[in-house]
């Protein structure tokens, strides 16, 4: 719990403009994990990465869930608009259940900061079976899931 109100207090320092003080309280933390898949696909994932990156001043480190051989220009484009940021990105290609590979990703890099994906559809790609165990195991995710999907908003009134 102190790992994610450390974040949410760092994340309010930002936006603030205190981009030092935000980043003394990550106190040398600083990855963002994106997940994103070529099934669904979202440019709003992307700009909400490259905001927060810059703002906190993270790498960016993307696992990409790849179902076809086709190439993904969008995903060529981020990571162009992000060098030219001067944001550092790490590719992962995989294949697969998204939830297992984020869940065996940040359980391995501990400087995960948060995952961003798309939406809560997007974590279920390509997994199969496992129901319960799987369930369990997402449970014991180290680190905030940040969804960032404008069809999963509440609408305003």
């Amino acid at each position: 719990m102190k790992k994610f109100e450390d974040l949410m207090s760092a994340i309010t320092f930002a936006q603030a403009g205190e981009h030092e003080t935000a980043k003394e309280m990550l106190n040398g933390k600083n990855t963002i994990l994106l997940a994103v898949s070529e099934e669904k696909f979202d440019l709003n994932v992307f700009k909400y990465a490259i905001n927060i990156s810059r703002r906190i001043k993270a790498a960016i480190d993307i696992i990409y869930l790849k179902i076809s051989e086709t190439k993904n220009t969008v995903l060529h484009e981020f990571l162009s608009e992000a060098a030219k940021e001067g944001i550092q990105c790490n590719l992962v290609t995989e294949e697969g259940c998204m939830k297992k590979a984020i869940l065996d990703y940040t359980e391995k890099k501990k400087d995960v900061l948060f995952v961003v994906v798309g939406s809560t559809q997007e974590l279920d790609i390509e997994c199969k079976g496992g129901g319960k165990s799987l369930s369990d195991a997402w449970k014991s995710l180290k680190c905030p899931l940040v969804v960032v999907s404008k069809s999963e908003m509440p609408s305003t009134a």
